[in-house]
């Protein structure tokens, strides 16, 4: 499943003070960009193509950012969470 694969290549994930922008590191140094700022602004980005972000990101069906975590959808049924450390 995309999720455990998503989980296990993950270094950090940082996200910023109002929750609507995060970034997902990978172990080959790319990342996902995420922005939910309101109904209108949502995307991912993947930082360049033929990356773990870019497999990531192509595979995504749907993703949620909040207060609580991050939490990825994937076409496979998947999901995986990631949570900001204290």
């Amino acid at each position: 499943m995309l999720a455990h694969f998503a989980k296990t290549e993950t270094t950090r994930y940082t996200v910023n003070a109002g929750f609507t922008q995060a970034l997902l590191y990978f172990k080959d140094g790319s990342y996902l960009q995420f922005e939910h700022s309101s109904r209108s602004n949502r995307w991912a980005r993947a930082s360049a193509g033929e990356t773990i972000a870019d497999r990531v990101c192509l595979e995504l069906s749907q993703f949620r950012l909040n207060g609580k975590h991050l939490q990825l959808f994937f076409q496979d049924g998947s999901d995986a969470e990631f949570f900001v450390l204290v």
